[in-house]
């Protein structure tokens, strides 16, 4: 089921055990703590640890925003889902090129050397869905 607001949409889908959420818009610091709750929520209710993480009408971030996403939410993913590894494939504009232009939080720390360390999550970035879509799906036969 669906849960929108003006700022962001999150749908479930069974068929393929992934969890989308698409931003719909820029967001403030607040706007972006609260999306991320109500993502994690919905992981949660549906066990999902494959997330698709449309941030391609976002282009603002700063880094309060970043390091709130790495000090504080994605370390509590994979305890949140019962120790297990969260894959969030973050999509970005087709034109976006790192470094010169800016980027959403996730992207940042998409391109930081730090999270390729972690055993909980992993990120990576995309401008294709198809692509996203298909290294999650291999993340879970794994």
């Amino acid at each position: 089921m669906p849960a929108d607001t003006p700022t962001l949409s999150i749908t479930f889908r069974s068929d393929l055990n992934l969890l989308i959420a698409r931003w719909l818009r820029d967001v403030s610091k607040s706007e972006l703590q609260q999306g991320y709750t109500e993502v994690l929520q919905a992981a949660i209710r549906h066990q999902a640890g494959n997330w698709l993480i449309d941030s391609r009408r976002r282009s603002q971030s700063n880094a309060e925003m970043v390091d709130w996403l790495a000090q504080e939410y994605l370390p509590e993913l994979s305890p949140a889902l019962n120790n297990r590894p969260v894959h969030l494939a973050c999509l970005v504009a087709a034109t976006w090129q790192p470094g010169t232009t800016p980027a959403t939080p996730l992207a940042v720390l998409a391109q930081s050397s730090t999270l390729a360390a972690k055993n909980e999550y992993q990120v990576q970035l995309f401008s294709d869905e198809g692509a996203a879509t298909s290294w999650l799906q291999q993340t879970a036969n794994r």
